[in-house]
Parts: structure tokens; C-alpha cells; sequence
């Protein structure tokens, strides 16, 4: 069960976007694991985010957790489709509003470890941190300039509305070992016969940002 602690640090709109996922997959021998507009997320790109957070928790490299996988491939592709709807929308975040949210974030947490203990219990390693945090000041952002002077309730399913929108115009395209791309769920959708890849051995790569 998420503590209070943690759930601070879920925005609202993300739960509006259903941006909280489960589910299973595995890596794949393919180059991208997903490819959003001219973004090509590369299978590459996924084992490093993904060997960061098993090294954070302390998990041997040749962990297999699909559920991470998803929510790591998820996580990559919905952020990039936000940060087209951001751009498109003229909205930017900037390093100093990230370092401004993460000093209020430590100290809500009770300081630097514990805000890092939260977010890896969220699968986020510590040098995931700042970018699970532009994601989460974008979102009120583009909210804000999609529907200006709406409720919260009102902007956050304006921007669902656009990020499905977007969604549809760009049509991301998922490796099928990890499932298909559901622009109106917004969501992965595994296949529903499984994957069969298994999920090789990888060194861990540190957490550098």
C-alpha cells in the first residue's frame, strides 16, 4: 500500500492521465524497444534505466522483474509524448524550478535519503530523480495552457484529451515483445499470449544524473 509520504508525490494529474501502470514484458534482441514520432527509445536506453533502479534496490543484475520493464518503457514513452504536448504548447521547465520542487520534496520527505528511499520504492532510481520530477511540473503546466482558467478536475482531462490527441497524430510504435500501444488508454497493452524473450544478464549501470 502507498504510505502518505509516497502518494505526495504523485501529482494529481498524473493519476488523471492513468499514468500509474502494472503489467509484464520483456526486453527484446531488437534495437528500439519503442519508437514515438521521430523519438527512437532504444532497447539500449531501457536496460541502463532499468539496471539503475535493480542497483538502488540492491537487486543482482540478472534480475528478471517485468513489471519494472513496463513501467520503465512507460514511463519513457509517456514522457516523451508529454514533452511534445509541451512543446507544442509553448511549456517549458527549467533546472531551477527542479531544483526549487526537489529541495521542497526533501524536505517533506525528512531529507535527501528519504526522498531517494521514496522514489526508489517507486521504482525510480536516485539519478532518475530530476527527471520523475520535470515530469511532474510539467504536467500542471501544459494542464494550465490547454485549458487556461479551468478547474484542476477540468485541465486534467483537457490534458489527457491532448495527450490522446497527440497520441493518435503520432502513433507510437511499441517493440511487439513488449506489447502495442493503446493511444486512447494510453497505456501498453501486453500481448495477451506472453512474451517469450527472457530477460538477459546486464551489467548494472551507476546512477550518474
Amino acid at each position: 500500500m502507498t504510505n502518505p509520504r509516497r502518494r505526495a508525490l504523485i501529482p494529481a494529474a498524473v493519476l488523471a492521465l492513468g499514468l500509474l501502470i502494472t503489467g509484464c514484458t520483456n526486453t527484446s534482441n531488437g534495437a528500439d524497444a519503442a519508437v514515438v514520432g521521430e523519438t527512437h527509445i532504444t532497447n539500449e536506453q531501457l536496460d541502463t534505466e532499468y539496471n539503475e533502479i535493480l542497483a538502488a534496490q540492491g537487486k543482482p543484475a540478472n534480475t528478471a522483474d517485468e513489471a519494472i520493464v513496463q513501467q520503465v518503457l512507460y514511463s519513457l514513452v509517456i514522457s516523451d509524448l508529454l514533452e511534445q504536448v509541451a512543446q507544442d504548447a509553448g511549456v517549458t521547465v527549467t533546472q531551477g524550478e527542479i531544483d526549487r520542487q526537489r529541495a521542497e520534496l526533501v524536505t517533506a520527505a525528512g531529507g535527501e535519503t528519504a526522498l531517494k528511499d521514496a522514489y526508489i520504492k517507486q521504482n525510480v532510481a536516485p539519478g532518475q530523480i530530476d527527471q520523475s520530477i520535470r515530469f511532474a511540473l510539467l504536467l500542471p503546466k501544459v494542464a494550465a495552457a490547454v485549458a487556461p482558467g479551468a478547474a484542476e478536475d477540468e485541465a486534467n482531462n483537457a490534458l489527457r484529451i491532448t495527450v490522446v490527441a497527440k497520441s493518435n497524430a503520432i502513433d507510437p510504435v511499441i517493440n511487439p515483445r513488449y506489447g502495442t500501444w493503446s493511444s486512447a488508454d494510453l497505456q501498453i497493452v501486453p500481448d495477451a499470449g506472453g512474451l517469450a524473450t527472457p530477460l538477459p544478464t546486464a551489467t548494472p549501470t551507476a546512477a550518474t544524473q
